[in-house]
């Protein structure tokens, strides 16, 4: 400890000077820059996080399709079926803002991003997008297997949150 204390004492004089004019705009502008490249990161991984989870979803789905008769009974033949599925889609995106509780902050964070993520396009206009002469029928099929597929989406994160808890 001797050494340590005679190198201070040595090197007091230079603790007690002031910085150069300018330092602490410097360094203010420096830690800016760092700021500013740790947050394009954190948004990079975010959007590469969802476009990856989305993706391994729709591989999943794909490899084990969930039987179409028990998700649409319910909403199928609804009179806002839009309505039916976006409540089912919050009442699974309650079960895992539950099951992500033992999750750390950052992945947690990441996991209810990517929840409300698939709600709020899910609630998008997707139905003024589809053709105005595409017939009701086909239009209504292809808006339920729209709703379906964001709810399965929602359902496999549950699946993988049970999984890790």
């Amino acid at each position: 400890m001797n050494h340590l204390e005679q190198y201070i004492r040595d090197r007091k004089s230079l603790f007690e000077e002031e910085p150069a004019p300018g330092h602490f705009e410097r360094l203010q502008q420096k830690m800016n820059r760092q700021s500013r490249r740790t947050i394009a990161l954190r948004w990079g991984l975010s959007i590469a996080a969802s476009i990856a989870i989305l993706f391994s979803v729709g591989v999943i789905i794909r490899q084990h399709p969930v039987k179409q008769d028990t998700m649409l009974a319910g909403c199928e033949n609804a009179a806002d079926m839009k309505d039916c599925y976006m409540n089912k889609m919050n009442v699974v995106a309650g079960q895992i803002e539950i099951l992500s509780q033992g999750l750390n902050s950052w992945d947690r964070q990441q996991v209810m991003t990517d929840v409300q993520n698939i709600i709020d396009t899910a609630a998008g206009g997707f139905e003024s997008e589809l053709p105005e002469e595409l017939p009701a029928k086909e239009a209504h099929l292809i808006l339920s297997d729209y709703y379906r597929q964001n709810l399965e989406s929602l359902e496999m994160i549950v699946k993988e949150l049970e999984i890790i808890n």
